[in-house]
């Protein structure tokens, strides 16, 4: 896959000058404490999409920074505009394709994902380490904006009734339906009107993608003809995990809901549906 490298190719390529490997794990939304793994892959840095990576003003999650906090935070860390960026996260798909999808709405293409995690790595045996890695350069990476890789809610609700438009939601089954309360506190049940279920977890087997032809089919039963895909989540972060299966398969014009279900959930003037997913 084009978007993922393996462990096996990660312990391989340690000594390239160009590497920086960044941990984007978080903790699970409705689990308390702070993100804290046992190990860290060599040279690890902190990715901080949380805080020192989101814009802090925006009152929900982890919503995207400006290109110039990206730019720098990135350049502090010691980025350079010829990197080679690998991301992960302590196991499996959740979060680190948040990282991936930032990067290349910043306008940086050469970043991947490390299938299966630290979890991988380590059931292989590979060498990790107790702390966070320190930079030690200033890098010198420059943010290219891209428009549209993230979208805010008037571009979601404008494509409701847009047969060119289809929303893909990669919350589980029973939250999409709204048989399943949501994790955050005060949150409405159900769905966007007009979206579909493809939930990220079905993409998976233990942590790590399925095999390509698989991950195909499963876009295929929910998409019909539409040439723009939205992905929406609980908080905007594995909708993005839904984009980097979207680009692995070959499908263009993809945009993440930033704000997702958190903030559609939370504004009672936005509408919702429960049950399953619409006729298109």
């Amino acid at each position: 896959m084009k978007n993922l490298v393996t462990a096996t190719w990660l312990n391989e390529h340690l000594t390239d000058p160009k590497l920086v490997i960044f941990d984007a794990g978080m903790v699970r939304p409705g689990l308390p404490g702070q993100y804290q793994p046992h190990a860290k892959l060599p040279n690890a840095l902190r990715f901080d999409f949380k805080r020192q990576l989101a814009d802090l003003s925006s009152g929900l999650s982890h919503t995207m920074c400006s290109p110039e906090q990206f730019t720098e935070q990135m350049q502090l860390l010691g980025v350079d505009n010829d990197s080679l960026v690998v991301i992960y996260e302590d196991g499996g798909l959740f979060s680190a394709a948040r990282g991936w999808w930032m990067f290349k709405a910043m306008g940086f293409d050469n970043v991947k994902v490390l299938s299966g995690g630290l979890a991988k790595w380590q059931s292989l045996g590979y060498l990790t380490q107790v702390e966070y890695s320190q930079n030690h350069h200033k890098g010198n990476f420059k943010a290219r904006a891209r428009v549209g890789y993230f979208i805010d809610t008037a571009a979601v609700f404008n494509g409701i009734d847009d047969d060119d438009v289809l929303l893909l939601d990669a919350r589980s089954y029973k939250r999409f339906t709204g048989e399943m309360a949501e994790p955050r506190e005060g949150m409405r049940s159900g769905h966007i009107p007009n979206s579909c279920s493809l939930p990220f977890a079905a993409l998976l087997n233990d942590g790590e993608a399925k095999p390509l032809t698989q991950i195909k089919a499963a876009f295929e039963t929910v998409i019909d003809g539409q040439s723009i895909l939205q992905f929406s989540c609980g908080s905007g972060v594995t909708a993005c995990t839904l984009a980097l299966f979207a680009d692995e398969c070959g499908y263009e014009n993809l945009h993440v809901y930033d704000g997702s279900w958190s903030e559609w959930g939370g504004r009672d003037e936005l509408p919702i549906e429960t049950g399953s997913s619409p006729a298109r």
